[in-house]
């Protein structure tokens, strides 16, 4: 019997170190991303799952015209289905980053499952002439496995301080503004998909996808913040006249 409770007591305590660890890293480097833009007073616009053959084309014309950079973390599969949208990207001088190839869930499905997913993204932006080390985990989920993929790729994972909650329960527009005005900048999270699978009016993910984007750059002008990429977040510092 007491066998019996030290290997339920080992199963548990890997159980809750698969998962804690990676948790509290993301919450190490959510912190570290707050601070880094609270410095630079900057705002990083970026947006997830794309490219959709609906929402993808209009965002980029909104910020090639505004002449305003993003990050864009795609998805392998729709990368391929699509790639003069990636070529679009790159011509405007967009950041393109992996979001795995199929959105699988790490905490979903076995490790090595999720991980050749992550590999398999890499790979479809690599054939599309997209060299990156950013990798957004789908979710925010992330298991012991995931970091060991990190370490063992040098990959940099990139998470978010500000969600937009877009894809499942839009928040309104001046509540997204209040909260980078608090924080002093932000990652802002957005989805470039056609639709979302949840919440309510699935078919107005394209007006708000562009009115938030566009508030949102109207907001750091009005208050002389940087727009940067997320791989620029360290070279830039707060413009002349904007105190951190």
């Amino acid at each position: 019997m007491l066998v019996g409770f030290l290997i339920l007591a080992v199963l548990l305590f890997a159980l809750i170190l698969w998962f804690l660890v990676p948790y509290g890293l993301r919450t190490i480097q959510t912190r570290r991303l707050r601070t880094a833009c609270r410095k630079a007073r900057a705002i990083v616009l970026t947006y997830d799952d794309g490219p959709s053959s609906d929402v993808s084309a209009p965002l980029i014309g909104v910020l090639d015209q505004q002449n305003v950079p993003a990050t864009f973390f795609v998805l392998g599969r729709n990368a391929q289905a699509r790639p003069e949208l990636i070529a679009s990207l790159q011509q405007g001088g967009h950041e393109i980053a992996n979001h795995t190839q199929a959105h699988t869930n790490a905490w979903k499905v076995a490790p090595w499952v999720s991980n050749r997913d992550i590999h398999a993204g890499a790979d479809t932006l690599r054939k599309l002439g997209v060299t990156t080390d950013l990798f957004r985990p789908t979710y925010g989920k992330t298991t012991l496995a995931s970091v060991w993929y990190q370490l063992r790729h040098r990959v940099r994972f990139a998470y978010w301080t500000v969600d937009t909650r877009d894809s499942w329960d839009r928040r309104p527009v001046q509540d997204v503004l209040d909260e980078i005005q608090e924080n002093g900048g932000g990652v802002i999270l957005m989805h470039d998909f056609d639709r979302p699978q949840r919440g309510p009016a699935p078919d107005d993910h394209l007006s708000y996808v562009l009115n938030t984007t566009q508030a949102i750059i109207a907001f750091a002008r009005k208050n002389n913040m940087n727009l940067c990429r997320f791989g620029d977040l360290g070279t830039v510092g707060p413009k002349n006249g904007a105190t951190p």
